[in-house]
Formats: structure tokens, C-alpha cells, sequence
């Protein structure tokens, strides 16, 4: 075999092992959470906060949020954040959390987004995908719908 012919045939085994590693990249391993802010300070922290990863905090900012006197639009962010944050604590009140986050925002992507998530790390990946498809209805092009779709894509 000539130089010139193996050095296609490598070249091309490379941009095919280079393809698959790409392939594999697309399959995320825990799905994407979003934190939503609002005019309310305790309401752009927990949504900071969970962007962060910082979930014993959201959890904290988002609750008196939720305990204050401010608007249901507040509240309505607040409730989604604290979903989020409880999820990723672990914490029994989780699914309590997302319902209201449901029950407050059922047209908002973020929270079938975050209420999925919740789901899914509770080992519930049936309703996490049925939460994620709604979400992908709503928000369609939203990074953590993509994410999330791709996440029970590829475990289905």
C-alpha cells in the first residue's frame, strides 16, 4: 500500500473516531436544571443560586420568597427555583416543590424542565420524560429542553 493511500485510509479513521466521540458527547448523564429571576432580590438570588449549583442556598432564597408578601410573578419564579433546589438536596419536600410549580406556572417550560429533573434523579424516568416532552412543547430551542430531551433520548 502506498504512503499517500494509507495516510487517507488513517486520516479518514480518524474524522470517523472523531465522529463517534462527538456521537457520544450529545448523551448527557444528568439532566439540566434552570434557574428562573424575577424583581424580587430573594427571587434573582435563588435563581443565581441554582444557575450555581447552589442549592441549599436557592433553597433558602427561593423559600422566603415564597413566604414574603411579594407579587404571584415572584412567586411563581420562586416556586420553580425552590423545585430545582430541593430536588438536587435530595429533600422529601421535593415533590410537593415541583407540583406547586406546576400548579403555578402550567404553561412555563421551566417548570416541567425542573419538576422532569426532579424525576429523573429520583430514578422516575418515565414521568421525566413525559415532563421533559412538555417542556420541549413549550420551550422549544431552549438549551436545558435540549438537554433534557437528549438526556431521555438516549436512556430510553
Amino acid at each position: 500500500m502506498s504512503t499517500a493511500l494509507r495516510t487517507v485510509f488513517a486520516g479518514a479513521a480518524l474524522v470517523l473516531a472523531g465522529f463517534g466521540g462527538a456521537q457520544a458527547q450529545e448523551c448527557p448523564t444528568e439532566p439540566m436544571f434552570v434557574g428562573v429571576s424575577g424583581p424580587n432580590s430573594d427571587v434573582r438570588q435563588s435563581a443565581r443560586r441554582v444557575d450555581q449549583g447552589d442549592w441549599r442556598n436557592a433553597a433558602h432564597f427561593a423559600s422566603e420568597a415564597l413566604e414574603s408578601g411579594t407579587s404571584n410573578r415572584n412567586k411563581n419564579a420562586a416556586a420553580i427555583n425552590l423545585c430545582a433546589a430541593l430536588a438536587n438536596e435530595g429533600d422529601a419536600g421535593t415533590a410537593d416543590a415541583c407540583a406547586t410549580a406546576i400548579e403555578r406556572n402550567p404553561e412555563g417550560w421551566e417548570a416541567f424542565t425542573n419538576r422532569g429533573g426532579a424525576y429523573w434523579l429520583a430514578g422516575d424516568h418515565a414521568s421525566a420524560a413525559a415532563d421533559f416532552a412538555r417542556a420541549a412543547e413549550l420551550g422549544a430551542g431552549e438549551e436545558a429542553v435540549a438537554h433534557n430531551s437528549a438526556l431521555a433520548q438516549c436512556n430510553s
